[in-house]
């Protein structure tokens, strides 16, 4: 029998789920044996699921706590929609487990076989099908994650019942030596406001971790500026719309350059995050290979995302109300310090980085990297911006620091090509001041139809990067060796964003080296009259060389520091 599944019942127990109604059968015997050797929950047998169902939704009504049901595979299951839909609309939080049979046998006429993900999907708050091979750490994550996310789910007001389905392959029961105890497992804690988490009970334990790591994601120009103490590093990705001016900014860049120990002495015992996504993945392998004590999150959100596979707390409210109470709360003077050594440390190599990027840009002559690092470092302190994705939006979180009357906006909810250019039409038809998007060729030629209309964009600036295709491939390890990179990859082409110009009326610049940038941005941002398309052509190999320079540049300023 499987561990991550026998652990099951414990982070039930350990969210205060005290009753399990189960119902017989074969396929759920791996859930009826935890549930049954949990001597913290309380288990009651019913075998018609259909009163099983009902006995759990009037234990729940009368107790006024979650209550547990368990089925086996195939109808046994549909058998609880009656009572499932009845907690719907009662408010009442059942957790519905169910088994289930592999996914590769759904609808091939096997016994108790059919299709139960969201079987009940009308009449739940969420549907989670839970991984049937649970040999990879990544799999195993991902259970403990989801059966923490449903049951948060249930009781999170408004409360109500969720499904959780776990499918299974034989065998079902455990070998006759094997023996079985609860290991550990990882619980997410969720508050709903910061009344029902005690700010100061908080700010206690907060003191506790005196390296203290704040990551802010994809965030709204809207949100509040954070007031954070000075000794907690910030890391603000440039999509986090941060103005704040000694925020780390190139560790996409250094983390990949870093010693084993350089590394050690940068993981912080508690990592906060705020906002949505993150577009480092550096950042994200690192943390997720050197994780911390303990993960904070605040979003008002009902499920939090675990980035970094280490999510402890989610917190349903801003994370100023906890930092207001935390200055006024200084810590111990040794552990001030160590929080401030801390935030040296990745001041120093934030640092060390923007000085290499400052002088390889010098030497590494015009290519992608240089003259996104030109246009990025060139943009009025006023404007909206827009990033597309793959290349763009990296290269512009290496190299853009936002000012306080900057706006960023990116598609980072998905992080495909598609409908760039339309996200900053949108901005640009309501606009009075100017919208400027950096784009690559592929996502900028996609999204062509967001100009097929009479609207005055005369607030919009385009600069498309043209390598020709799709750069990315070029830059990752794997497609960057295969004959058919330049084919079904970069999908390399002839075009020219010059054509579109003419066709939808907009003034165009072509940028080909350094002087034609210069003069080209000069002229991009002379005037608001007309929208503008400039478009700046790069050799892919060139730029792949030109990038390694930079990478291998901020590498030897790390390691001779």
């Amino acid at each position: 029998m499987n561990q991550t599944v026998f652990n099951i019942s414990k982070i039930f127990s350990l969210k205060g789920i005290s009753k399990m109604v189960l119902s017989p059968g074969s396929r759920n015997a791996p859930l009826t044996i935890s549930f049954a050797r949990n001597q913290d929950i309380t288990t009651y047998n019913i075998v018609d699921e259909r009163s099983a169902g009902f006995i759990a939704l009037g234990m729940a009504q009368k107790s006024n706590a979650p209550v547990a049901i368990c089925c086996t595979s195939g109808s046994a299951l549909l058998n609880y929609a009656p009572a499932v839909s009845e907690a719907y609309y009662q408010n009442i939080p059942l957790i519905v487990l169910s088994a289930d049979r592999p996914p590769e046998w759904i609808d091939q006429r096997d016994g108790q076989t059919i299709n139960q993900d969201k079987a009940l999907h009308n009449f739940v708050k969420g549907s989670f099908n839970l991984p049937v091979d649970l040999e990879h750490a990544d799999a195993q994550w991902e259970f403990e994650r989801k059966v923490n996310d449903a049951i948060n789910l249930a009781t999170t007001a408004p409360y109500g019942p969720v499904h959780i389905n776990v499918p299974f392959r034989e065998p079902f029961y455990p070998k006759e030596d094997q023996e079985l105890e609860f290991g550990e497992v990882r619980i997410i804690n969720h508050y709903e406001s910061n009344k029902s988490t005690g700010l100061e009970e908080l700010v206690d334990r907060w003191k506790d971790f005196p390296k203290k790591l704040i990551i802010q994601g994809q965030r709204s120009s809207h949100e509040s500026a954070l007031s954070v103490p000075d000794d907690i590093p910030v890391i603000a990705d440039v999509i986090s719309n941060s103005s704040q001016q000694d925020a780390v900014r190139t560790h996409d860049l250094f983390l990949g350059a870093l010693t084993q120990d350089q590394l050690e002495s940068l993981q912080p015992d508690l990592l906060i995050t705020t906002g949505k996504s993150i577009i480092s993945k550096n950042l994200k392998l690192y943390l997720r290979n050197f994780k911390p004590r303990a993960h904070w999150h605040f979003e008002d959100a009902p499920i939090a995302a675990d980035t970094f596979q280490s999510l402890s707390d989610h917190f349903r409210f801003p994370l100023n109300d906890l930092l207001d109470v935390a200055l006024s709360k200084e810590p111990n003077e040794f552990k001030k310090q160590l929080g401030k050594n801390f935030k040296q440390s990745w001041f120093t190599i934030d640092k060390l980085s923007r000085e290499a990027i400052d002088q390889s840009i010098e030497e590494i002559g015009f290519s992608e990297a240089s003259a996104y690092f030109k246009v990025l470092n060139s943009m009025p302190d006023t404007l909206d911006l827009h990033f597309a994705n793959s290349m763009a939006v990296r290269y512009s979180n290496f190299f853009h620091y936002t000012t306080s009357n900057q706006s960023v906006y990116a598609n980072r909810g998905t992080s495909g090509i598609d409908g760039t250019n339309g996200t900053a039409v949108g901005n640009a038809i309501l606009a009075d001041r100017p919208v400027v998007l950096l784009t690559g060729d592929l996502s900028f030629f996609y999204d062509r139809n967001a100009f097929l209309h009479n609207y005055d964009l005369s607030h919009l600036k385009i600069i498309v990067f043209n390598n020709q295709g799709g750069g990315i491939f070029r830059m990752i390890k794997g497609p960057a060796a295969l004959p058919e990179l330049e084919q079904h990859f970069e999908t390399r082409h002839n075009h020219s964003a010059q054509f579109a110009a003419a066709e939808y009326r907009m003034d165009y610049i072509k940028v080909k080296d350094v002087n034609t940038l210069e003069s080209g941005l000069a002229s991009l941002f002379a005037d608001n009259k007309s929208p503008k398309i400039m478009e700046v052509f790069t050799d892919p190999a060139e730029n792949k060389e030109a990038f390694a320079m930079l990478k291998q540049s901020i590498s030897d300023r790390l390691n001779t520091h």
